[in-house]
């Protein structure tokens, strides 16, 4: 059952305010009547909440929890997400954290550029296409890796499986058009000492993050050798 309202938690969280009982169900495999049973316990304990038309999103105790981690994670990570910033000449930087099968954006410095790719904070992306996603699971050992692949297609899971030997070899992961047509990132992604995992990316559009790869890649690794992962 805890697995049950942690996966209906995250795919409340990816598209708040969007699904009903009926996408729920949908998206989790499960009879009408489970996910109402699953759906009303979450609502009653605070962790989610529901609207007149339906539609749910997280509950303001589930929010309480997550804002007092996010303020204290983006306080630590903003010196060193301002660095990568400056040292990719105002690209957008962004600051998330995983979350169940999502990385749940928490903080970003606003590309300078009129040209720019921004992701509003709060929202959560998947793992699969997205340079913090990719970046993260590489993080991760590798019986926890299986279980996030386990919820994906075996086409994507493969791919992945061999975006993350790559990763771990060289320490950067990359979207390349993947999440967004015309976007591109890179990003890192380490454990912190309290065992969360955080991902740095940095997003532009394809053809400016080409121009620019090089000096974007040598900023991320800068930032994974910043003091911030060890408080």
């Amino acid at each position: 059952m805890l697995r049950r309202a942690a996966a209906a938690l995250d795919e409340i969280a990816a598209e708040p305010g969007q699904l009903r009982l009926v996408d729920l169900g949908e998206r989790l495999g499960l009879a009408k009547s489970t996910v109402r049973r699953l759906l009303v316990g979450l609502v009653e304990v605070g962790l989610a909440s529901v609207d007149s038309q339906g539609h749910f999103s997280l509950g303001e105790r589930l929010l309480g929890f997550g804002g007092d981690d996010a303020a204290r994670i983006s306080a630590i990570f903003r010196p060193t997400i301002e660095r990568v910033a400056r040292a990719t000449d105002g690209e957008t930087v962004d600051l998330s954290i995983l979350r169940g099968q999502r990385m749940w954006f928490v903080d970003q410095i606003e590309s300078s550029h009129r040209l720019r790719a921004v992701s509003a904070v709060g929202v959560r992306f998947p793992l699969n296409g997205t340079a913090n996603g990719k970046a993260a699971l590489a993080v991760l050992d590798d019986s926890q890796v299986q279980a996030a692949l386990a919820r994906l297609g075996a086409e994507v899971a493969d791919g992945l499986r061999s975006d993350i030997a790559e990763i771990r070899r060289t320490g950067i992961a990359f979207d390349r058009d993947e999440h967004t047509p015309g976007i591109s990132a890179a990003a890192i992604a380490r454990r912190t000492s309290d065992d969360n995992v955080i991902a740095i990316s940095v997003p532009a559009p394809t053809e400016r993050f080409l121009e620019k790869e090089q000096r974007i890649v040598s900023a991320l690794r800068a930032a994974a050798d910043s003091p911030a992962w060890a408080r």
